[in-house]
């Protein structure tokens, strides 16, 4: 019943009181006794300003406070929501929004207290227990080797417990001072002090600090000429002859004499920093990863020099150029891209700062023919200048006195092992004329030059032959009984790869069948045998520990086109474990050969066919480890092989058809020009820029 409280129901008007409904009954059939007075309605002690919206559907009063349910609501158990009234929304919204953002001040405030304690609190403990260790080291040293007069002198002397802990750690042999330096101490120089000493020692070297100290530090990685020298050695025995960046004898000249024209604190660091990848692990106790900190620390130098005000001198573009190898050589080709495109972008407009035009070209050639042999060998994008309009190294002097070259490892080699001629300025004029033909062939295979007829194909394969043919004698000399140098080798290298590279994509055009398309393979199967046997005497006359990182490419390139088109003759299983092997002696220094050997090892199995040799998994190691980010970081692709599909596009249609006359035309019996005079005497020359002693040694 209406009336009835206790029936459960409610009705329309729930918000009246029981004597109201039993007035309006009463109302209704007219027995209401007019002499008793009415009840009124009874009203909440509290009204709200905004209503909630249940009581503003049911018309009732409401008391409640956003955000707090009103009595009603939480009677009847309903969702108590404020909504602000239409006329008064704006108001409301602009009051929330500053509350809001006082709120927020209050507690970004709050917060930055309360971090700043724990930055304070944070720094203190570390403080605190590095002076413990610092303590510990001292306390742990007396009565044991002999110091405790020293360090209590030292104590008498104010001298701190890391002053004295640290001149403990000198008196150490490597291994030991390591350890006994507190984790979050042991930085860059403390690492080079400890390698310096123990360097010295076993060099058996007796002169004192004075004597081996840098009057001028071009880098805070070691004032040690010992140091400095041996990675310098290792340098322009293995790096310089391959990658001529720079002109040695000026670089060494200025270097010895505190001069900045042709010497900078990048490009050293740089230097150091590649040389580190050459760094035998035993020559720091067997600890590779010490070798590794020592490349990173010269390294950051590197970057930390080379700021926007000297971002055109050339020794901070040179610095960039050699920066690329060593970030190649650590596997991480993404990041050495960028380095290399600056260097090539920054010689456009590069500041002469005294350097001489012999100098300069030096720089000029070496940059254009490091970026165009990156591009070819990993098969990136060409953005490098075209090249320039002069003859290879014009304005450099090929008379000069002969340069030396000796197998240089390790300490002690540049006192005993003999000394040979270098050819180093001939190799990189050479090199310089190969790549201007693989700039070209690259720019032919981009479209740039429209179709790929026979003729043009021809033509540059006829160049690459002539350029093969002008060589003087000492560069072809490639027998093991010969002893022809590394970087001569790999200059031969280049060529064949360079060959394969041009040749490859007619045998995968579809256009080639018969007798074409079985003159072309022979002709690949016969330059990647000859890369193959060059990198064969390589290996056995030097190792491959010291081949440039460009070279491991050069290895896959190889072997990929024999596992591919020549698989029984040599057999697939021994090319895939010759190159595997060569991959894994270099992966010592160089950590890019480790992706390759994966990526290498899966072509040659799910793409050709090829029986893996039984003791694959000692050679490769880690094979099988490396993920996307490893194989971008190697090759800035996720592939190695040559992508073919984009240049068998723009072969014309009748190369096939028109291969064989051209062929006898261009190839067999050609209209060769004469060589320059000019240009056959700097070929025949045999002497070059001469190379002065480093360090007054």
């Amino acid at each position: 019943m209406p009336g009835d409280s206790s029936s459960g129901t409610t009705s329309m008007s729930d918000g009246l009181s029981t004597s109201n409904s039993e007035l309006t009954s009463h109302g209704r059939s007219g027995s209401f006794d007019g002499g008793e007075t009415p009840r009124k309605r009874r009203t909440t002690g509290t009204v709200a300003t905004i209503a909630c919206s249940e009581c503003r559907k049911a018309r009732q009063k409401c008391d409640g406070v956003s955000p707090s349910p009103c009595t009603r609501c939480q009677t009847r158990n309903l969702d108590c929501l404020y909504e602000p009234h239409t006329k008064t929304h704006k108001e409301f919204l602009l009051k929330e929004i500053a509350n809001l953002r006082k709120d927020n001040t209050r507690l970004q405030n709050l917060n930055q207290r309360v971090s700043d304690t724990a930055t304070d609190l944070q720094q203190k403990n570390q403080g605190l227990q590095s002076a413990h260790e610092w303590q510990k080291i001292v306390l742990d040293e007396i009565g044991r080797n002999g110091h405790d007069r020293q360090i209590i002198q030292k104590l008498r002397n104010g001298e701190s417990s890391e002053t004295i802990a640290r001149w403990l750690c000198q008196q150490q042999p490597l291994s030991r001072s390591l350890h006994i330096i507190p984790p979050n101490e042991r930085g860059l120089l403390d690492i080079v002090d400890a390698y310096e000493q123990q360097y010295r020692r076993q060099a058996g070297l007796s002169y004192g600090k004075d004597k081996d100290t840098l009057h001028y530090r071009w880098t805070q990685g070691s004032s040690s000429r010992t140091l400095v020298g041996h990675l310098f050695d290792l340098y322009f025995t293995w790096v310089h002859p391959v990658h001529m960046l720079f002109s040695e004898n000026d670089f060494k000249e200025s270097f010895r004499t505190n001069n900045a024209i042709y010497c900078s604190s990048a490009l050293v660091n740089a230097i150091c920093a590649m040389a580190c990848h050459l760094v035998e692990p035993k020559d720091v106790d067997d600890d590779v990863e010490n070798v590794v900190a020592l490349g990173h620390g010269f390294m950051n130098q590197a970057r930390q020099e080379i700021m926007p005000k000297n971002y055109l001198h050339l020794t901070s573009i040179q610095a960039l150029a050699v920066m690329y190898l060593c970030e190649l050589s650590s596997g991480k080709a993404r990041s050495a891209t960028g380095y290399l495109r600056a260097a090539a972008e920054f010689l456009k407009n590069a500041r002469v700062d005294g350097q001489s035009l012999e100098a300069r070209q030096i720089t000029l050639w070496g940059i254009q023919t490091l970026n165009t042999s990156s591009t070819g060998i990993t098969y990136q994008k060409l953005y490098a200048p075209e090249f320039p309009a002069i003859d290879e190294f014009e304005h450099i002097d090929m008379h000069a006195d002969s340069e030396i070259w000796r197998f240089y490892r390790t300490v002690g080699d540049e006192h005993e092992l003999p000394v040979r001629p270098g050819y180093a300025i001939l190799t990189a004029f050479e090199q310089a004329a190969l790549f201007r033909i693989v700039h070209e062939s690259l720019n032919l295979y981009c479209g740039l030059r429209g179709s790929i007829t026979a003729e043009a194909m021809l033509t540059l394969y006829r160049r690459y032959l002539d350029w093969d043919e002008d060589l003087l004698a000492i560069l072809k000399k490639m027998d093991v009984e010969e002893q022809p140098l590394p970087h001569i080798l790999f200059l031969r290298v280049q060529y064949h790869v360079a060959m394969l590279q041009h040749l490859t994509p007619l045998l995968q055009s579809n256009l080639f069948t018969g007798s074409n398309y079985q003159h072309v393979l022979g002709l690949v199967v016969n330059h990647a045998k000859e890369g193959a046997r060059l990198l064969d005497h390589s290996r056995r006359l030097y190792s491959t520990r010291y081949l440039m990182p460009l070279c491991s490419f050069c290895i896959v390139h190889i072997g990929d086109a024999l596992v591919r088109y020549s698989v029984r003759d040599p057999p697939g299983t021994e090319v895939v474990e010759f190159c595997l092997g060569m991959l894994q002696e270099a992966s010592i220094g160089f950590p890019l050969c480790g992706p390759l050997q994966d990526l290498f090892r899966r072509a040659a199995v799910e793409e050709c066919g090829v029986l893996l040799p039984s003791n694959v998994e000692e050679m490769t190691g880690n094979v099988g480890s490396y993920g996307m980010d490893d194989i971008l970081d190697a090759c800035t692709r996720l592939d190695y092989k040559q992508p073919v599909d984009q240049s068998v596009r723009h072969l014309d249609e009748r190369i096939a058809e028109e291969w064989s006359s051209q062929w006898q035309q261009i190839v067999e019996n050609p209209e060769r020009p004469k060589v320059p005079p000019v240009m056959r005497e700097r070929r025949q020359s045999g002497k070059q820029i001469r190379i002065d002693a480093l360090l007054n040694q």
